[in-house]
């Protein structure tokens, strides 16, 4: 495996993780329904995964604190995949998810001081400020409009390291 084809790879899994986390907001949730939580599971591995391959075409420029803040969102993606239990009165769907959110907007405004991934960077943004709006308003309508400028974040992160993979040299 080249370093272009890594990109390449992780790149369609950015997009395909965020294209389906927007479909998914327009699925009502039903606790226990087995495909739908194994859509989920799906969907935040490819988001992962895409992750991963969009911090590795701008590692470099991030250094240590992009780093944490990958591996910080990671942590959260770990913790919200499977099924979603609550355990010593902690969520932790709803702790992986803020763990998440916090995480990216960090990356989003490294991303956004030094001008690249931009439009990801103001989708994770945004998306923060909708997730908050949800818990603050308890509106669901904000809940859903945060899943899916978090999945338009993904698409445009992917598309970003698509494009880098281009710039890029295996030699």
């Amino acid at each position: 495996m080249t370093y272009r084809s890594l990109l390449g790879f992780g790149a369609f899994m950015a997009v395909a993780g965020g294209a389906l986390r927007i479909i998914s907001a327009y699925i009502p949730y039903v606790d226990g329904l087995v495909w739908l939580e194994f859509l989920y599971a799906v969907i935040d591995l490819l988001l992962l995964t895409g992750l991963v391959a969009s911090y590795l075409s701008v590692a470099l420029q991030l250094g240590w604190l992009g780093l944490i803040t990958v591996f910080s969102a990671a942590t959260g993606f770990a913790s919200i995949v499977g099924p979603d239990p609550v355990r010593w009165g902690v969520d932790f769907y709803m702790l992986g998810a803020a763990v998440i959110a916090v995480s990216l907007a960090v990356l989003a405004v490294q991303l956004l001081w030094l001008g690249t991934m931009k439009q990801a960077a103001l989708y994770w943004l945004a998306a923060l400020a909708s997730g908050l709006l949800s818990l603050l308003a308890s509106s669901p309508f904000a809940f859903s409009v945060a899943g899916m400028l978090l999945g338009l974040g993904f698409v445009a992160a992917g598309l970003d390291t698509a494009a880098c993979r281009e710039t890029v040299s295996d030699e």
